[in-house]
């Protein structure tokens, strides 16, 4: 037999009573053997048998502690931390004592560095105060947040399990002792203990961190979602959730900032992360996905229709965030973009930038008669023989007017009540603080311009023929709002 099993067996024969080692209860003799004669080769089996040890210095260990306090003087040894305290029930006077004698008596620790905090073991919330207010109290001594871990080994199951959600809910460190059993002796063998590091289970798994997560992710704030789920693809057992959302997050900020040179990396890093992502996302979000990575790779070509279909599908999203001076812009510019380009189609070389009438119609001046009247009623002033020489949106419409193009009539502009129903939203985004003015646009403004927008969407695709359903399209290009 070695050394140290030859002590095991002595300290059955005590705990036995079949041998004394000084005065007292069975159980002090006991414990008072284990700490005098074993504890040294025990921390020394620990320290080898123990992982991930903190490479830091502990300030503060908060250790729970029942009728044994083996564990806590273990944990103690193999953590060394300047200060200690000890949360029990009204029951365990003893064990305080064996535990205040060994850190302060043999050790050396200073009496102000061990503190004895008795609490209601049944309530969850007394150790939780009993934690918080200790280390408000070094944050106050020392200026900053102290290194502490919490032992949740000793004491009674209700107290364990209180102790570990206060070191989650206040993100300290966590550890147990953890030990072979002896049925028979029923209490740990001697020598088999080791010290567990725990990893926080909201971080491991990560339900609420991802949930809080994703409360960002759908509000707008993408570049925010990007680095808190770039943070729990580090810690997470399993990380594909947050990758993939981390490369959605990205994507869709590049998309918002209308960012085109940073699309095409950010497409890749989608189609990388959905494939491995599949088994933990829906297939009507991975369906979504898919349609707007195919969207997005068209986007740079610098093809007007998808542009168009951008801004308005964007205007949506700022919309349904709640930034209206952003909305009302985009649909502002996919309204224009269709009148537009609507009149650009209809010459070849003809450019609303440039224009030149000549291409549009042989009859230039019945154009700037008929163009003239139309302002008039809209209440404008014009010489009768001018025409724009830079076309703007409401120029656009009114053109369009003048040359009785199908756009108007299926967009909903025919007449002077739609041109003046259409002139006064575009006044509301002129005097926007986004545009020429110094007001904000709220919910209803914008909401109008989407449905402007919307019907002269449609009425554009109608007429310059583009294949498939404009609605379809922007349902399945609106951002993912529902959880994975």
């Amino acid at each position: 037999m070695t050394a140290f099993e030859v002590k095991a067996a002595q300290l059955r024969r005590i705990e036995r009573g079949d041998e004394e080692y000084g005065k007292g209860s069975r159980q002090s003799q006991t414990i008072r053997f284990y700490l005098d004669e074993m504890l040294d080769d025990v921390i020394a089996r620990a320290a080898t048998r123990s992982d991930r040890l903190p490479g830091s210095p502990v300030t503060l260990l908060i250790s729970l502690c029942g009728f044994s306090p083996q564990t806590t003087v273990i944990a103690y040894e193999l953590l060394q931390p300047e200060r200690l305290v000890v949360v029990s029930s009204a029951t365990a006077p003893e064990s305080i004592d064996v535990i205040a004698d060994h850190v302060v008596g043999k050790r050396g620790m200073r009496y102000s560095h061990f503190r004895h905090s008795p609490c209601n073991p049944t309530d969850p919330l007394d150790i939780y105060k009993i934690v918080k207010a200790e280390l408000d109290k070094l944050q106050a001594e020392d200026g900053q947040r102290p290194t502490a871990i919490i032992d949740i080994t000793g004491g009674r199951k209700v107290m364990s399990a209180a102790a570990a959600l206060a070191a989650w809910q206040l993100e300290l460190g966590l550890c147990y002792v953890d030990s072979d059993f002896d049925p028979v002796a029923r209490r740990p063998i001697p020598g088999s203990d080791r010290l567990l590091i725990l990893d926080n289970p909201t971080a491991l798994f990560g339900e609420q961190e991802m949930a809080a997560a994703w409360q960002t992710f759908a509000s707008g704030a993408f570049e925010a979602a990007r680095r808190r789920y770039n943070e729990l693809s580090d810690i997470l057992a399993e990380p594909t959730g947050a990758r993939f959302m981390r490369a959605l997050s990205e994507l869709y900020r590049a998309w918002c900032d209308l960012d085109l040179p940073a699309l095409p990396s950010g497409i890749e890093a989608v189609e990388l992360a959905l494939r491995h992502a599949r088994h933990e996302i829906s297939s009507e979000t991975a369906g979504r996905v898919e349609d707007q990575l195919a969207f997005l790779r068209r986007l740079p070509d610098g093809d007007r229709t998808n542009l168009l279909v951008c801004f308005f599908v964007l205007g949506q999203h700022y919309r349904e965030v709640g930034r209206h001076d952003f909305a009302a812009l985009l649909f502002y510019r996919a309204i224009e973009g269709c009148l537009s380009g609507r009149l650009e189609s209809l010459a070849s070389g003809f450019s609303c930038d440039r224009p030149d009438y000549t291409l549009l119609t042989a009859d230039v001046p019945g154009l700037q008669a008929r163009y003239a009247a139309i302002m008039h009623d809209l209440g404008r002033r014009v010489p009768a023989t001018t025409l724009p020489p830079v076309i703007g949106l409401i120029s656009a419409a009114i053109l369009l007017t003048a040359q009785d193009d199908p756009l108007v009539s299926k967009g909903g502009l025919a007449g002077k009540k739609a041109l003046s129903h259409l002139n006064e939203i575009v006044r509301a985004r002129n005097k926007s603080v986004l545009a020429h003015g110094d007001e904000t646009v709220g919910l209803d403004k914008s909401t109008v311009l989407e449905a402007k927008a919307r019907s002269i969407l449609r009425a554009y695709w109608k007429v310059q023929r583009v294949d498939g359903d404009i609605d379809v399209l922007c349902q399945r290009l609106r951002f993912v709002r529902t959880n994975l």
